[in-house]
Order: structure tokens, then C-alpha cells, then sequence
């Protein structure tokens, strides 16, 4: 049996990025987001993510490429898994950052509210000082 052969990370030259899925499909010029696959010429609408559902047979409105192998088809599957772990850990982590921002926020009125507090108990202090003077002042 012949040794598995990895797919190259970097990306293919005239490719839109360095997806892997570009290895499997080439973008139909003039057009935004269709992909045609080179294993079975089926032109995919929706982009690269799409058209990688097609390699992988995920059956949510998108035709399964007859012509991928299992090994093809399994390698894409976990490449979409991880690059979904990520988008969700992604989005986790700005949640939690989002989360710290409002506390500290929250943090910051209530320290606020305690200066204005302070600012207006000086005023009425200084104010009730200044009648008291009076009131001395005209006895």
C-alpha cells in the first residue's frame, strides 16, 4: 500500500487564499462564490466553505461529489471540525472578553457614582459652612 501523501499547507498559486479546499476546486471566473469542483465538474454556489461541504457530503441543501474518496472526504470532514472548534472558541473567548469589559465598566459608574457623591457632600458642607459665617457674621 502506498505511503499517505499530506496535502500541501501552502496554497496554490492563482488561488483566492490558502484554503485547502482550493487543492479540489478552482473559483468560476467573473462570478461571486461559485466553486467548480475538478473531481466531478459540479458547480458549486455559496463559496469555498461550501463547496468543501460538497467534498464532505454534508447533506444540508448541497449535492455530494460522487468522485471523492473516503480518505479525501474523511481529511476534509476534520479540517471543517477543526476550523468550526476555532470559530467557536473564537467566539468564546470575545464573549468573555466582552464580559470583562462590562464588569470593569460597571465597576468604573459605580466608582463615579461615589466621586459625584463626595463632590456633592463637599458642596452642601462648604455651602452650610458659609451660611453658618453668615449667621455669625450678622449677630
Amino acid at each position: 500500500m502506498l505511503p499517505r501523501k499530506e496535502f500541501p499547507t501552502k496554497g496554490l498559486e492563482g488561488a483566492p487564499s490558502n484554503d485547502i479546499g482550493w487543492h479540489f476546486g478552482t473559483l468560476v471566473p467573473n462570478t461571486k462564490g461559485n466553486v467548480v469542483c475538478k473531481l466531478c465538474d459540479k458547480v458549486v454556489k455559496g463559496g469555498i466553505t461550501r463547496f468543501k461541504e460538497h467534498i464532505v457530503h454534508k447533506t444540508d441543501n448541497i449535492a455530494s461529489c460522487p468522485n471523492v474518496t473516503g480518505v479525501l472526504r474523511e481529511s476534509m470532514m476534520n479540517i471543517l471540525k477543526e476550523s468550526n472548534t476555532k470559530k467557536i472558541d473564537k467566539k468564546r473567548r470575545k464573549d468573555e472578553f466582552l464580559s470583562q469589559l462590562r464588569d470593569e465598566e460597571d465597576e468604573h459608574e459605580e466608582f463615579i457614582d461615589e466621586v459625584f457623591d463626595i463632590k456633592q457632600a463637599t458642596r452642601e458642607s462648604i455651602q452650610s459652612q458659609h451660611e453658618w459665617h453668615r449667621r455669625e457674621e450678622l449677630k
